[in-house]
């Protein structure tokens, strides 16, 4: 489903943001090594949140191929970045 790719990229990017986070505090701090293990956690997951976000991209133009030819709208990626924000924005509340 790509939804639930969209949903594992995306806590990917939290992921990878937090430890990025955490790498600049310890660096603040002076403690290096802590910094450079959160560093490479960031790497990691940013490289994770890169991959699932290709995947969860080329899935959704899989389902909209298939959605076209089977007669249903397909939408354009202005049209799918709207949808995809509004559905974000109806999560918050």
């Amino acid at each position: 489903m790509p939804k639930e790719e969209h949903t594992r990229a995306a806590e990917h990017h939290e992921s990878a943001a937090k430890f990025h986070r955490n790498a600049a505090e310890s660096h603040g701090r002076g403690d290096h090594e802590q910094g450079f293990q959160h560093s490479t956690q960031a790497h990691d997951y940013s490289t994770r949140a890169h991959q699932s976000s290709n995947d969860a991209h080329e899935r959704s133009k899989m389902s909209r191929a298939e959605a076209g030819s089977k007669g249903g709208k397909s939408l354009s990626p202005e049209e799918h970045a709207r949808a995809g924000s509004q559905s974000h924005k109806n999560d918050n509340r």
